[in-house]
């Protein structure tokens, strides 16, 4: 009778050796593909969200408005009025700082504010007023870069003003909206934010009526070394002064 044959000790040793081996090489093939899929997924969100929150904030940008009272033969607004003070009130401001503005060690940070007013018609109808507000707020620290969100705060309000100079006095009497009061994150994972205006900085004193660029930097948490960025140019119709 022949003598069934049995794989030696070195054999079963080599063989598990082997097995592992294929079982590494198939677990980082795994985990390489998870990555990519991860990474590409955030590229995706995150470049609609900041081509769907650009578009709004050129939006409201170019809606930019001071608050006025509308007659049919006439209209009365700050600009109106000899103290320039008055009108200065309802600026577009954005932050004085170096340029890219960064997310802020904790907390938040203002770093843009401005109106959008629809008119008051004595008469007929009180005049709306949407105060934006722009924020980074910090969430995330990744080797030294800090992230976090791009919110707009905006408070509704309904106003009506006093006869004789209206809208031109700049005195308005405020009635929240609770419905117009919204708080919008934009965009996540944001690492920078740059503004300028007319091709600089922000100035050192106001501007009337001239384009404003907004550019947006964004930073994948899981890879340091992938960033996005996208930005829009829109032209207020109010002038630009700082916070």
């Amino acid at each position: 009778m022949k003598k069934k044959s049995a794989f030696t000790l070195v054999e079963i040793i080599m063989a598990v050796v082997i097995v592992v081996l294929v079982l590494a090489g198939v677990y980082t093939l795994f985990i390489g593909g998870r990555k990519t899929a991860e990474k590409g997924q955030w590229i995706n969100v995150t470049v609609d969200q900041m081509r769907t929150a650009l578009d709004f904030i050129s939006k409201e940008i170019k809606n930019s408005t001071y608050p006025t009272t509308l007659f049919k033969d006439t209209i009365y607004d700050p600009c109106d009025n000899p103290d320039k003070k008055v009108a200065a009130k309802y600026y577009m401001r954005i932050l004085k700082e170096t340029s890219p503005i960064t997310v802020p060690d904790n907390g938040e940070l203002l770093i843009m504010e401005w109106f959008v007013c629809d008119a008051e018609k004595p008469g007929t109808s009180d005049g709306c007023m949407l105060n934006h507000k722009l924020y980074l707020v910090h969430k995330n620290k990744i080797g030294g870069r800090i992230t976090g969100d791009l919110v707009m705060r905006t408070e509704g309000f309904d106003y009506t003003t006093s006869p004789n100079s209206y809208a031109k006095s700049g005195k308005l009497t405020l009635n929240p909206v609770d419905s117009k009061t919204i708080n919008r994150t934009l965009v996540n994972d944001v690492e920078a934010i740059e503004f300028s205006v007319a091709g600089t900085v922000p100035p050192q004193k106001s501007v009337d009526f001239f384009p404003i660029s907004v550019k947006i930097r964004t930073l994948y948490a899981k890879d340091t070394n992938v960033t996005k960025e996208n930005s829009i140019m829109a032209t207020p119709q109010v002038a630009i002064d700082l916070l």
